[in-house]
C-alpha cells in the first residue's frame, strides 16, 4: 500500500489515500528560498484508479484526502463524498504555471477552470494567453489584497512582486446600476466591494442583491485606487474623494475642491475638529499614507473651550457668513483673518444643522423684556407670544451683546435661548430674530 499526495493552487494541500503502485514520496528541499516544495509526480496508473470529472482533466479524490480549508475552492460530489482535483496538478504538482495579464491588468497564472475559484469567480477570469481549460487567475485578490495562490506554483513563488501600483481601470460597467446624482458610481454587489471601504458607503439594490455605491474610480480598478494628494481646510493635507462617499457628501460644502475633479472633494487626512484620522489618506491602494501630523482648529468659545472653533472663510457657504465673525466669545479673536468663530454643533452638522426648540421661563426671559416694556406687568402679558425660541451659542455676533439677558431654558451650558421675533422692535411687528427662521446672508453681488 502506497500514500497518495497532491497540491492544488500551491498551497500545501496534502491529502492522503491508500493505492496500489510505486512510493510517491515528497522531496521537502525547496525551488528557491521561501519557494515552494519539491514533490513526486502521481503516475498516470494512479489517477486511472479515481473516477474522472471536469470533462476528463480532472478526478474525483475521496474527502478525507482534501484538508477542509480547500473544500470551498474545488467541485464537490456530496453523494460519493468526493472532490474535483485537476489532473495538471497532480500529474506535475511542481509545475510552473504560464504567466499572463487577469483582472484589472494584474498579473496572473493560467489555472484549470477546474477549480470552482476559478470557474466561478464573482468577476469573471479573462483566458488571455491561457490554453486549453486554463484561465487567467489573478496573484492577488482584488476584494481584500491578500494571495490568491495562483502564483504560489513552482518557480512563480520566487518571483518578486515589485512596487505597489494602482490597477488598470478595466471592468466592464455596464452590469452595475448608477447609484450616485452627484458624481460618478455604480452599484455593486456586496461581494465585490472589501470590506474596509464597505462603511464608507451608501448601501444600493442591484440584481435584486444588495449592495454598494462604488466611485467609478474605485470600481474600474476593483477597489486598488490611489486618490490624488490635495490641500484641504486651511491647507491641511488630503486627498480627492469622490462626492458619492457617504462622509464627503455630507461635508461637502465645506470641503475644498482644490486641485480634485468636479464631482471630488479634498476631504482632510485627519478630522480638524478632533485630530483622529478621518481614513481618506489611507484608503488609497498604494497611499503611504499622511506625511503631516494632525492640525486642529484653534478654539475661539468660551474660556478657551471648544463649542466654537475657528473655521476657514471658505468652508461656510456665502449665505451662512454674515451669522458668524472673527471674534467669537474669546478676548482675542481668530488669529486667521479669513477665519470664523462658528460654534462646533453647526460644524458637525453643516447644512443639515437645526438649532434645538427652548421655551424661556419668567425668571429666564422677563430681564429681557423688562429693558423692553419697562413695567414687568406689561412685559408678562407679551411674553406668551415672545417666549419660544432656540438654543443658539454665546459666541455668535447677534446673541454675544444679549446673552446675559438672555435665560438658558434647558439649552447646553455654551448656549441661549433667543426668541423667535424681537421683541425690541414690537412696534413694528412681530420681526423674526433669526434664530428660528435663518435669513440668506447677502452676496457679493447683491
Amino acid at each position: 500500500m502506497r500514500v497518495f499526495c497532491y497540491v492544488v493552487l500551491g498551497t500545501c494541500l496534502v491529502g492522503c489515500i491508500e493505492v496500489d503502485g510505486p512510493d510517491l514520496g515528497i522531496d521537502t528541499s525547496r525551488i528557491c528560498p521561501g519557494g515552494a516544495l519539491k514533490r513526486s509526480p502521481i503516475g498516470k496508473h494512479v489517477l486511472d484508479a479515481l473516477e474522472p470529472c471536469c470533462d476528463g482533466t480532472a478526478h474525483w479524490v475521496p474527502e478525507p484526502a482534501v484538508p477542509s480549508e480547500f473544500h470551498d475552492m474545488l467541485q464537490h460530489n456530496p453523494t460519493t463524498k468526493t472532490f474535483c482535483v485537476p489532473d495538471i496538478m497532480a500529474i506535475d504538482p511542481n509545475r510552473t504555471p504560464m504567466t499572463c495579464t487577469s483582472l484589472f491588468g494584474q498579473p496572473g497564472a493560467c489555472i484549470s477552470s477546474c477549480i470552482e475559484s476559478v470557474s466561478k469567480a464573482p468577476i469573471p477570469l479573462p483566458r488571455d494567453v491561457c490554453q486549453g481549460n486554463e484561465l487567467c487567475a489573478p496573484c492577488i485578490d482584488p476584494r481584500d489584497g491578500s494571495e490568491s495562490g495562483a502564483c504560489r506554483l513552482g518557480l512563480l513563488s520566487c518571483r518578486d512582486r515589485g512596487p505597489c501600483r494602482d490597477y488598470e481601470p478595466t471592468l466592464d460597467l455596464s452590469p452595475y446600476p448608477p447609484c450616485c446624482e452627484g458624481g460618478a458610481a455604480h452599484c455593486a454587489l456586496t461581494s465585490l466591494v472589501p470590506l474596509d471601504q464597505q462603511k464608507d458607503l451608501a448601501g444600493c439594490s442591484v440584481g435584486g442583491g444588495t449592495g454598494f455605491c462604488v466611485p467609478d474610480k474605485f470600481l474600474l480598478r476593483g477597489g486598488r485606487y490611489t486618490p490624488r494628494q490635495c490641500k484641504s481646510l486651511g491647507g491641511r493635507e488630503g486627498r480627492c474623494l469622490s462626492v458619492c462617499v457617504v462622509s464627503v457628501q455630507k461635508d461637502m460644502h465645506s470641503l475644498p475642491q482644490d486641485v480634485c475633479e468636479t464631482d471630488e472633494r479634498c476631504a482632510p487626512c485627519y478630522d480638524p475638529r478632533t485630530g483622529y484620522g478621518t481614513g481618506a489618506c489611507t484608503v488609497g491602494h498604494c497611499d503611504p499614507g499622511p506625511s503631516d501630523p494632525p492640525a486642529t482648529f484653534e478654539p475661539c468659545g468660551m474660556g478657551g473651550s471648544a463649542e466654537a472653533l475657528c473655521i476657514p472663510k471658505s468652508s461656510v457657504p456665502l449665505d451662512e457668513r454674515c451669522n458668524f465673525d472673527n471674534k467669537g466669545c474669546m478676548t482675542q479673536p481668530c488669529k486667521g483673518a479669513d477665519e470664523l468663530c462658528v460654534p462646533k454643533k453647526v460644524v458637525d452638522a453643516g447644512p443639515s444643522f437645526m438649532a434645538k426648540v427652548c421655551y424661556n421661563d419668567l425668571v429666564g426671559f422677563l430681564a429681557l423684556f423688562k429693558t423692553v416694556f419697562k413695567e414687568p406687568f406689561k412685559a408678562l402679558q407679551a411674553m406668551s407670544e415672545y417666549r419660544e425660541g432656540r438654543c443658539l451659542s454665546r459666541c455668535l455676533p447677534k446673541v454675544r451683546d444679549k446673552a446675559d439677558l438672555l435665560g438658558r431654558a434647558g439649552c447646553d451650558e455654551d448656549e441661549v435661548c433667543v426668541p423667535c421675533f424681537d421683541p425690541e422692535k414690537l412696534a413694528e411687528g412681530k420681526i423674526p430674530t433669526g434664530a428660528c427662521i435663518r435669513p440668506s446672508c447677502p452676496t457679493p453681488s447683491q
